[in-house]
């Protein structure tokens, strides 16, 4: 099992281990968001554009820029801007 607790979606919602830093009273605040897991899904975005045609062998190709947001570990962090720039083929059929 994964201790962190990210089996929310796939039939299981936690791993049960010796906590530390928990009495019940104190320690619980600053751990709150480990011990409480949510699952969210960010919006992310692309922006694709054709640079050239093969129409004979129907072959597209150009260059695309997509953002999004980074893990969260299942709610406990902030997550970070992740920037991806590459090239795209397509052989349309």
């Amino acid at each position: 099992l994964d201790p962190k607790g990210r089996g929310g979606t796939t039939g299981y919602d936690m791993a049960v281990a010796l906590p530390g830093l928990q009495s019940g009273e104190e320690g619980d605040a600053e751990l709150f968001k480990e011990n409480n897991k949510t699952f969210d899904v960010g919006q992310g975005r692309i922006e694709m554009e054709v640079n050239k045609v093969n129409a004979e062998e129907s072959e597209i190709g150009g260059v695309f820029v997509a953002s999004q947001p980074g893990d969260t570990d299942m709610g406990s962090k902030v997550p970070k801007k992740i920037l991806t720039k590459g090239i795209f083929y397509a052989k349309i059929q």
